[in-house]
């Protein structure tokens, strides 16, 4: 009788190292299985790749052959790949001068879409560029406008309006900026950074200040593309989820951080999750957007084709923007639909160890179109990223640790939030 308490002794501590091995295998932290899986070191090398193409502008040649490789990846890993097209305008900055006559030279930028001009005219100052800013001696005259409140194009066909002939608009903050007219418009446009901007309103409230700005384009009509990789779900019924990021560029640079970094984590993610082990029964889709920098052109041409599937279907859209310089993530959505994905995200960067920060994000990149819809959306983005647009955004300012902490937290989200739809 005595000899049944050590067999039940053995039968418990059994029984204990049973429960514990299955609580290893069968529930062992999901992201740990990715933060092994993927690796920082694969997504470097699509950045390496997508840099050596050189600048991908919309509509260029270089964006066509970045859409090649990207859809040659996506094949590589299994998914079903689509090709989705659309017309975009090419533009092509060829230079742009301005300086004082008799005076300093300063540094402009030209505004993506401006037209040609060589205009030699007084500069006037003009506020914010509302119609109410503009005296009447702007007529025949350069109009010198301040960054903020209103569209960069509205500013620029406020002042063709008052009959300027061109726009010179001066940042807001300290340095300069590229940005987009939006379309092209009847004058042409720069901007300068806040310190020539200071310059010039400091010259002109002296004495009238004549200004030489010389501007070269190139606009042509064009296509952009979307690169779409799908990886079904195991149960077709059910709904989907995106990951996705824009693979042009600004014309200046070649785009390392920006956002060859985006692309090159969400490329790694499909190679993860394309594996039987990580398959979920929400489908999934990993989404190159081509002309984001002109406009959001590719994600809000995804919304117009597929406006259906993405509001009956859309369960989360994660986006991926300048992921790899910088020393904070940020964490956030622009806050027009359920911010569930956002706080979901959020907790589990906090269980997987990583640090970060809330933010209201803009709706200046590829979530803003989704959100719109009403998809729980949310948007990683580290910072700051002093090379932004720049010529100096280039491969070597890429950190391999933060591309790979950042490309395991969008993974990791994707698969668990897809598992919590089943």
């Amino acid at each position: 009788m005595r000899l049944r308490y050590p067999i039940i002794t053995v039968l418990i501590v059994a029984c204990v190292i049973t429960a514990i091995v299955l609580n290893v295998v069968l529930f062992r932290p999901r992201d740990t299985t990715i933060q092994a899986l993927f690796q920082g070191t694969n997504a470097y090398a699509h950045i390496e790749a997508l840099t050596n193409i050189g600048p991908r502008v919309a509509g260029g040649s270089n964006e066509k052959a970045a859409a090649e490789y990207i859809r040659n990846q996506m094949e590589s890993f299994g998914l079903t790949v689509e090709i989705q097209e659309f017309p975009a305008t090419y533009f092509d900055d060829l230079g742009s001068t301005l300086e004082v006559v008799g005076g300093a030279t300063l540094s402009p930028n030209t505004l993506h879409y401006s037209p040609s001009g060589n205009v030699t005219a007084d500069i006037v100052e003009c506020g914010l560029g509302y119609p109410t800013d503009f005296a009447p001696e702007v007529a025949g005259s350069i109009a010198l406008i301040r960054r903020g409140e209103l569209y960069l194009w509205q500013k620029t066909q406020n002042a063709a309006a008052a009959g300027a002939l061109a726009a010179v608009i001066y940042n807001n903050e300290p340095g300069n900026f590229l940005a987009t007219l939006t379309f092209t418009t009847s004058i042409s446009a720069v901007s300068i950074s806040l310190e020539d901007g200071t310059l010039l309103l400091d010259l002109i409230e002296a004495a009238p200040v004549t200004v030489h700005l010389s501007v070269e384009t190139m606009t042509s009509e064009s296509t952009s593309q979307n690169v779409i990789g799908t990886l079904e779900g195991t149960d077709l019924t059910q709904g989907i989820i995106y990951l996705g990021a824009h693979y042009d560029s600004v014309s200046v640079g070649t785009g390392a951080n920006d956002d060859a970094s985006g692309v090159s984590a969400m490329l790694e993610a499909a190679r993860v999750l394309s594996t039987q082990l990580n398959r979920t029964k929400v489908t999934l889709k990993f989404i190159a957007f081509g002309a984001e920098e002109i406009g959001l052109d590719g994600s809000e041409y995804y919304i117009t084709e597929k406006v259906a599937e993405v509001q009956d279907r859309g369960l989360g859209m994660i986006n991926l923007d300048m992921i790899a310089v910088g020393e904070t993530l940020l964490i956030g959505n622009i806050g027009s639909a359920s911010s569930s994905l956002v706080d979901y995200t959020r907790s589990l960067a906090t269980t997987m160890g990583i640090s970060w920060q809330s933010f209201t994000a803009e709706a200046r990149s590829d979530h803003a179109p989704f959100e719109a819809e009403s998809v729980p959306s949310v948007f990683l983005h580290q910072w700051p990223d002093p090379w932004t647009h720049t010529s100096e955004d280039t491969l070597d300012k890429i950190s391999i640790t933060t591309l790979e902490t950042n490309g395991e937290l969008a993974t990791a989200t994707m698969y668990d939030w897809a598992l919590t739809h089943p």
